[in-house]
């Protein structure tokens, strides 16, 4: 309780290195009574639970410095979703094993994930539909699909969401770059983990299968945390690459 006597928001953790999908988060949840803390990092998660006060949790599991999971082995002691972009049925069965209640899919919807935050937080089924927003008449096109599917049919939401994704490919392009010059398998598979789920959201469905492709090849047969990194993966890279470019012009 507050000195006023009113009582404190619900404060949600949000454990996501992707600046992109917290951003997306962020502006889903803006009209809901809670307030939400972000950990782009696993020791930053450890941090913020540490210091208490956190009343649920919504976590990504491929994170910089190492899985979620790793959070979860003594079981989830506070409301707790995951969000992956590719969990298999086993990995799914285990994080409900630990207390998950839910494992949602990437990219995850605004109606969705609006609805899961209210869950966990415990808020009036009001509050997440009046959240969710209005509606969209019509999907003609892949970017429309996107709007209607992801954002709840809110354009201006998908607007400022969109150009704020555009602002940041630069540096995934740069970080995919570099990943290629030094030949870093495992840093061009998470280059390109997150950015499927981003060119997704942003209805830009080709580009997404491009990376999510990308991804299971450095994935098969471990590749993702061997050494080399191989001609073909950084053709593939370029290729990607120069169509995401194109998105800015």
């Amino acid at each position: 309780m507050h000195a006023t006597g009113t009582v404190a928001p619900p404060r949600l953790l949000l454990i996501e290195d992707d600046a992109s999908i917290r951003r997306f988060v962020e502006m889903a949840l803006e009209d809901l009574p809670l307030q939400l803390v972000m950990a782009p990092t696993l020791a930053e998660a450890r941090r913020c639970l540490a210091a208490g006060g956190i009343d649920a949790v919504i976590s990504d599991l491929m994170l910089p410095d190492g899985s979620a999971m790793s959070l979860l082995a003594g079981g989830a002691s506070l409301p707790w979703v995951v969000m992956s972009a590719g969990s298999s049925p086993a990995r799914e069965a285990e994080l409900r094993a630990l207390g998950v209640r839910a494992v949602l899919h990437k990219p995850v919807s605004l109606a969705d994930l609006v609805a899961c935050a209210s869950a966990l937080a415990g808020l009036a089924d009001g509050a997440a539909q009046a959240a969710a927003g209005g509606t969209f008449a019509g999907h003609t096109d892949a970017r429309q699909r996107a709007i209607a599917e992801h954002f709840g049919g809110d354009v201006a939401l998908y607007d400022d969401f969109r150009q704020g994704c555009l602002q940041r490919l630069p540096d995934d392009l740069s970080a995919g770059a570099a990943a290629c010059s030094a030949g870093d398998a495992a840093a061009l598979h998470r280059v390109a983990h997150s950015l499927k789920s981003v060119l997704a959201l942003i209805g830009e469905p080709s580009l997404a299968g491009q990376a999510r492709a990308l991804e299971q090849r450095l994935a098969a047969d471990g590749r993702a945390s061997a050494a080399g990194l191989g001609p073909s993966e950084q053709a593939a890279w370029e290729v990607m690459a120069e169509a995401i470019r194109s998105l800015a012009v």
